[in-house]
């Protein structure tokens, strides 16, 4: 059971997330229903902070998750910052009661509106093309402090569409003296990286080498007040997965750039909440088809689009029996008019039965905040456990 921590447990009555009885919430809220640990949140960000250098930065990326509760949690935690990827992020940031200097504004291909937005709500912008550089200079004083967005061109992460070196993001490397000059009309005090989502334990190398060329450019920026890590650290999906652990990464921020004298902020989402959330579903089918025992449960994508459309694995688990011997194999399906509405297929799992609670793990990150309504199948309860 690789994904049992000091929060989720398992009981000889079943499943329990911070000593609350999962299939009992379930039945008093109504399924699908996420379920997050405030306790958790607080320990992956205690890990977090530990692992990074004396001056340094938390800012959360909240298109992770959203949820009022989660941003309150946050907030009260006290010393993090926002990671915001939209005007309305930036909004419904102020509206959690964050103040304009603890958020950051990251986006890319921006609009005139989204540059209007944000000037007007007085957040820091980090911005990584020529265009957004001209229109945001027709729009704020001179001096005015901003940072820059790079592309090291070194690719890791989860998978190799989530590996991010080479994309869309940031400006070029080879650029990076004309970037200087063409920013010249702002305060450049920060240098931002990103390397891509969910980065693993063999992205070490990969990671070293962006933080070297990080400081190589830092040193050239006499103005410069943090370099910027990005997110991308990751988590469990699966037993045999092994995330960039926090110790290897903060050897890195150390080596590389703690030396710098600067501030050292990153932007961690999934390593905030993911293996904080659970999400319950209840089974409404279980028959035999083809030689496949088919288990449908009243979710599908549209409440978590990552393990059909991102390939991100998502762990089944018996709510009532987690260590119960296993029955038999069974896929795990939507209810979507879809062939693709596949939760997990041919897992082994204790006897399902109709009306059953199984839970999806781990469930914290990109999940609720992605969901859809599509088939108007996008309705779920959120739920925050806080002792």
């Amino acid at each position: 059971m690789w994904w049992t921590t000091e929060s989720l447990t398992v009981t000889p009555v079943g499943l329990r997330l911070d000593g609350v009885d999962l299939v009992q919430l379930a039945h008093e809220h109504g399924t699908p229903c996420f379920v997050y640990s405030a306790r958790r949140i607080r320990h992956n960000l205690d890990a977090i902070r530990e692992a990074m250098p004396a001056r340094s930065l938390i800012q959360y990326a909240m298109k992770a998750n959203r949820s009022h509760r989660v941003l309150d949690v946050i907030r009260e935690y006290g010393g993090v910052g926002i990671d915001a990827c939209s005007p309305g992020e930036v909004e419904l940031a102020l509206e959690a009661g964050f103040r304009p200097a603890e958020i950051s504004f990251n986006a890319s291909m921006l609009s005139d509106r989204d540059l209007d937005a944000v000037v007007a709500s007085g957040v820091p912008v980090i911005l990584d093309t020529l265009s957004a550089l001209r229109r945001y200079r027709t729009r704020v004083p001179r001096e005015t402090p901003i940072e820059l967005r790079f592309d090291l061109v070194v690719r890791a992460g989860y998978t190799s569409h989530l590996a991010y070196g080479r994309a869309k993001f940031g400006f070029d490397l080879g650029d990076f003296k004309d970037v200087l000059r063409a920013a010249a009309d702002f305060e450049v005090v920060g240098l931002h990286i990103h390397l891509g989502w969910g980065l693993r334990e063999e992205a070490a190398g990969a990671v070293d080498v962006a933080f070297a060329r990080l400081a190589s450019l830092a040193r050239q920026v006499p103005s410069l007040v943090w370099v910027n890590v990005g997110g991308g650290l990751g988590a469990r999906y699966r037993g045999a997965d092994r995330p960039l652990s926090l110790s290897r990464w903060s050897r890195a921020l150390h080596e590389h750039l703690a030396p710098l004298g600067v501030a050292v902020v990153c932007e961690p989402g999934t390593a905030v909440v993911s293996d904080a959330g659970v999400l319950l579903v209840q089974v409404n089918t279980v028959e035999q088809r083809r030689g496949v025992t088919w288990v449908g449960v009243d979710a599908g994508h549209p409440v978590d689009p990552c393990p059909v459309f991102y390939g991100i694995p998502i762990e089944i688990v018996h709510a009532s029996c987690p260590t119960g011997p296993a029955a038999g194999r069974y896929t795990v399906v939507g209810h979507i008019n879809e062939a693709s509405d596949v939760w997990a297929a041919d897992v082994e799992l204790p006897e399902v039965g109709e009306g059953d609670i199984l839970a999806l793990l781990p469930a914290g990150a990109y999940a609720a905040s992605m969901a859809s309504n599509h088939c108007l199948r996008g309705n779920y309860a959120e739920v925050l456990i806080d002792p």
